[in-house]
């Protein structure tokens, strides 16, 4: 004979169990991990070849390590480390996610955006696009 309430309890355990196995997608201190690279405008130089590699803390941001080297004007990188932080709902445009690089004394080095590709979209001061025509992007590796 079968128990109508051990078999629902059965069903229950299992469904429970697969719900628990289903992927989440990551939040956006979880995207922010990885390393990335570009090349940005310079006023006096070629260019900037940024490396930056960000690792993750806790849900409000992390840590980064910064290489920035002035294309013509120096062979060694400059290395910049501090932390980011994660903002939500920022700048004038309200944008979901922005990434704020402060470096040692607080002062902010960059904003940065997530792209949908995982790739950074570098912003201006305001935490707005910046529209000179330039490539502002620093991609995934």
């Amino acid at each position: 004979m079968r128990n109508p309430g051990l078999i629902g309890a059965g069903l229950l355990g299992l469904t429970l169990t697969m719900a628990g196995c289903a992927s989440t997608p990551p939040s956006p201190y979880e995207k922010a991990a990885g390393e990335y690279e570009g090349v940005l405008p310079c006023a006096d130089c070629s260019g900037i070849q940024v490396d930056l590699e960000m690792v993750n803390m806790d849900d409000t941001g992390g840590a980064y390590v910064l290489n920035s080297l002035y294309q013509g004007r120096s062979d060694e990188p400059m290395t910049t480390k501090g932390n980011f932080l994660v903002l939500k709902d920022a700048g004038p445009q309200q944008m979901p996610t922005i990434y704020e690089l402060k470096g040692a004394g607080g002062n902010t080095i960059y904003y940065l955006r997530p792209l949908d590709n995982g790739d950074l979209e570098v912003l201006d001061t305001h935490m707005q696009s910046i529209q000179s025509g330039a490539d502002m992007t620093l991609k995934r590796q």
